[in-house]
């Protein structure tokens, strides 16, 4: 009975936490524009795009931007590739309140931005210069050093070794057709030791 008040509490605290954070945004974007004539610019507007869906797929059905990651071990082999997005189990109380699989879709919306960029990117310009690039280095660094959503790892590591460099790779999944399109390949990058 202690465990499932436990659970209830924490459930409660969560919402309480959510509604304070989304009510503080809020209140500091209506300042925001107030002080900018109705225009809101600066490289800050990136960090917060994770609270903006991306509107594209009004524009049409196109491509869907997937992430794929894998890590090297210390004798210089490759893992295969592992998608990031792992499928939760539903359950019935997440009509309500779901904060796990919303978090995978904020990722997931990071992952649209940074493919939203990479068709923008001016011509002589570097990608690795742009927030979304960044964030979704993080996400794929945090995916690989085995970082969970509830209780799914975002990458299963099958024989628990730690990793010392890592990949990323952008695809696009064209919906109804076989096979994905390459559209950013990350450097390998070394993990913190």
């Amino acid at each position: 009975m202690k465990s499932w008040f436990r659970r209830v509490n924490t459930i409660i605290r969560s919402m309480e936490l959510t509604a304070l954070l989304i009510l503080a945004y809020f209140a500091w974007l209506a300042v925001a524009l107030r002080k900018r004539q109705r225009t809101v610019q600066g490289p800050w507007l990136f960090l917060l795009r994770a609270f903006f869906p991306n509107w594209q797929f009004f524009h049409g059905l196109g491509p869907a931007p997937r992430l794929w990651v894998r890590a090297q071990d210390r004798q210089s082999q490759w893992s295969n590739w592992h998608p990031v997005y792992p499928r939760l189990p539903r359950q019935a109380w997440h009509l309500l309140h779901n904060p796990t699989v919303n978090l995978a879709l904020s990722h997931q919306n990071l992952v649209e931005h940074l493919a939203t960029d990479v068709h923008d990117l001016a011509e002589n310009a570097d990608i690795r210069d742009c927030v979304s690039y960044q964030l979704v280095t993080r996400l794929a660094r945090n995916a690989v050093e085995g970082t969970c959503w509830a209780d799914t790892p975002l990458v299963h590591q099958p024989d628990g070794t730690r990793p010392v460099a890592f990949q990323f790779e952008v695809r696009l999944l064209r919906l109804g057709q076989p096979g994905e399109e390459q559209l950013l390949l990350s450097p390998v990058m070394a993990l913190r030791p």
